[in-house]
């Protein structure tokens, strides 16, 4: 790395526009009032006038020809009004110093008249094209003044590449940055200032493709701090009006904390994920040891078998949640993991389906609760509790007349004995009743229909919550 610069690209944005011909072209622009107009028209005229006296030892002919450039240079430096003027002066000039008779008031002859008016529309076309190319510099200008004072402006830095991904000029945000010379970074390099694992990316971000607008993340060296950093490079293309080859607009944005934040982040998360998963081997060890050997108390073992199974769904929320590195849960997945063991032998009698679905950490995480419970309860009483019974549970995001999207959870046995309703409602059904009961428009619906139990569960998604996919079938 280089970390010398000179004095052409130290220069910022805003300096780079007081260059002679960012002046020249805002002196053709600028506005001017009409002590300065009538100064350009007067000066103008009278040096068009004095240049054909000065040749009129040559020849007497063509006298208007002189004022071409009068009109032009009036048209652009002051606009329409005053070139309209040097049409109307030029022609009077012309006729009464050069149509002869020269030096008189008369009646210009028919040949004379033909070639004024002739004047003042050549001259009219003059104008019309000055003031479009006045008009359309004034906009480049301002587009211009706009572009530089963003760059000022933005905290990131920006560079112009081709469609090869190679720099084909200075680039003064580029020097500062990496504290390469010009020309060290010309062509491609400029991937010098990239990390060696990141430099296939930010090349291949640079070189022109099909896509309009791109971003990868990389390790620029930055001069400043002597090290790599990392930053989120974005690159949009430019085309030119030429038709030539597409022009690459890049800007790096330093993201270094956050990023390192975002590691340190994803590795708490990985050692929670893991003492959780050793904290729930712990407690199971511990619930089934601390039984006497020879116990065979039925309660027991139910008492043991519902609380280990409650816990280990539990857990399968909070891993989702801690995998997902989020604080939403998608309903699929929760659904697959809660219900994963009682799946083991009997997957076929599953019938899972739904859409793409995230809901909140506590609705997902009581909802795992509620799933166990159902399943315990099948396999005890319901459908799976006889060879043929069958269970369905489906999940669907649909959209009210109102606009707001309801979430709908079905649980359906089919199959099993018919259910009987309980007398009291217990632990089970309170989990179920809970659900839905921090969302908006919560409702539980329990049905124990003679063809099988059914469970429904409804609220409305939240509005700043996660977006779910266009639907799909569960595998």
């Amino acid at each position: 790395m280089h970390s010398g610069r000179t004095d052409a690209e130290s220069t910022t944005p805003a300096a780079a526009a007081d260059t002679p011909l960012f002046r020249l072209a805002g002196l053709l622009a600028r506005r001017r009032g009409p002590v300065e107009c009538a100064a350009w028209l007067v000066t103008a005229l009278a040096a068009a006038t004095l240049l054909r006296i000065a040749v009129g030892v040559i020849t007497m002919g063509a006298p208007l020809v002189f004022y071409f450039p009068a009109v032009s240079v009036v048209a652009l430096f002051t606009g329409w009004e005053c070139g309209a003027f040097a049409i109307l002066g030029s022609a009077l000039l012309a006729w009464y110093l050069f149509l002869p008779p020269v030096l008189t008031v008369h009646v210009p002859t028919s040949p004379q008249i033909v070639i004024l008016a002739f004047w003042i529309l050549v001259g009219g076309t003059q104008v019309a094209i000055a003031q479009f190319l006045r008009l359309a510099l004034q906009r480049s200008l301002h587009s211009e003044t706009r572009y530089r004072k963003l760059l000022d402006a933005a905290a990131g830095t920006v560079w112009t590449a081709n469609d090869r991904g190679e720099i084909e000029a200075p680039q003064a945000n580029w020097a500062a940055l990496t504290g390469m010379s010009w020309p060290a970074y010309a062509g491609d390099g400029w991937a010098n200032a990239i990390h060696p694992e990141d430099r296939a990316r930010l090349i291949e971000l640079a070189k022109g493709d099909a896509a309009e607008h791109r971003q990868v993340e990389a390790r620029v060296w930055n001069a400043g701090a002597g090290d790599w950093r990392w930053y989120l490079a974005r690159s949009v293309r430019l085309p030119r009006l030429t038709g030539e080859e597409s022009e690459w607009i890049t800007s790096l944005t330093d993201i270094h904390e956050q990023k390192l934040a975002s590691d340190r982040r994803n590795m708490i998360i990985g050692e929670l994920r893991h003492r959780l998963k050793n904290l729930l081997t712990i407690i199971d060890a511990l619930a089934k040891n601390s039984r006497a050997k020879l116990e065979t108390d039925e309660q027991v073992e139910a008492f043991l078998k519902r609380f280990l199974g409650r816990l280990h769904a539990l857990g399968a929320a909070a891993d989702l949640v801690l995998a997902g590195k989020r604080v939403s849960i998608e309903c699929g997945a929760l659904v697959r993991a809660t219900l994963s063991p009682f799946m083991e032998e009997r997957a076929e009698r599953f019938v899972l389906s739904g859409q793409e679905l995230y809901l909140s950490e506590e609705t997902g995480g009581t909802l795992g609760l509620a799933l166990h419970e159902l399943a315990t309860n099948a396999v005890k009483y319901g459908a799976l509790s006889v060879p043929d019974g069958v269970v369905g549970f489906t999940w669907t995001l649909t959209r009210r007349d109102d606009g707001q999207e309801q979430v709908v959870l079905e649980w359906k046995e089919h199959g099993g004995p018919p259910p009987r309703a309980p007398t009291r409602e217990g632990f089970g059904t309170r989990l179920i009743r809970a659900v839905p009961a921090r969302e908006r428009g919560g409702k539980v619906q329990i049905r124990h229909d003679p063809d099988g139990f059914y469970c429904r569960i409804s609220f409305l998604r939240p509005m700043d919550g996660p977006q779910a996919t266009m639907p799909r079938a569960a595998a």
